[in-house]
C-alpha cells in the first residue's frame, strides 16, 4: 500500500475526531437522519416560525424549477451554513437564521433533495415545539474554513 493511500485512510478513519476536536460535531452523513436537522430562513422568519412552526410552501428551487408543498432541511449544521452562504452568493443579502430541530419530528417519511446531498424535503408540516434552538447565521462566521467544507464533501 502506498504512502499516500495510508494517508487517504488515516484521514477518513480520523475524520470524527477531528470534528469533535474542532467542536464541528456533525449530526449525520449524506442524507441519513441524525439526531438533529437545520433548516434555514431569512430573519423575517423567525416569529411566524417559532409561533406557527415549519409549513410547507410552494417556491423556485436553486436550478430555478418550481417546487410544490415542501419543507427543506439540512443533516448537519455545515450543510446549514453551507446552504446560507450559497444562498447569499446570489440572492439578496438577508440576514438568517438556522434552527435546530428534533429529527424525530419528521416521523411520516421524507425525501433525499436531489439538488443537495445533505438535505431532505418533506410535505407536511412540523410544529415549533421541535425546535431545539435558533442559531445566528452570523455567530457562525469564521468557524468553518475550506477545509472542513473539503471533509463534508
Amino acid at each position: 500500500m502506498s504512502k499516500e493511500m495510508r494517508e487517504q485512510i488515516d484521514k477518513i478513519k480520523n475524520f470524527g475526531k477531528f470534528l469533535n476536536e474542532n467542536y464541528l460535531k456533525s449530526d449525520a452523513v449524506g442524507y441519513n437522519i441524525g439526531e438533529y436537522l437545520y433548516h434555514a430562513t431569512p430573519k423575517q422568519n423567525l416569529n411566524k416560525i417559532k409561533s406557527e412552526g415549519f409549513i410547507p410552501k410552494d417556491g423556485i428551487g436553486i436550478n430555478n424549477k418550481p417546487f410544490n408543498n415542501r419543507l427543506y432541511f439540512a443533516t448537519s449544521l455545515i450543510s446549514a451554513y453551507d446552504i446560507v452562504t450559497n444562498f447569499n452568493s446570489y440572492k439578496d443579502d438577508s440576514d438568517y437564521v438556522i434552527f435546530k430541530i428534533k429529527a424525530s419530528c419528521v416521523n411520516n417519511g421524507y425525501e433525499n433533495d436531489p439538488l443537495f446531498q445533505h438535505g431532505i424535503y418533506i410535505d407536511y408540516p412540523i410544529g415549533n415545539d421541535c425546535i431545539i434552538n435558533v442559531i445566528n447565521y452570523d455567530d457562525l462566521f469564521g468557524k468553518f474554513n475550506d477545509d472542513d467544507f473539503d471533509n463534508l464533501y
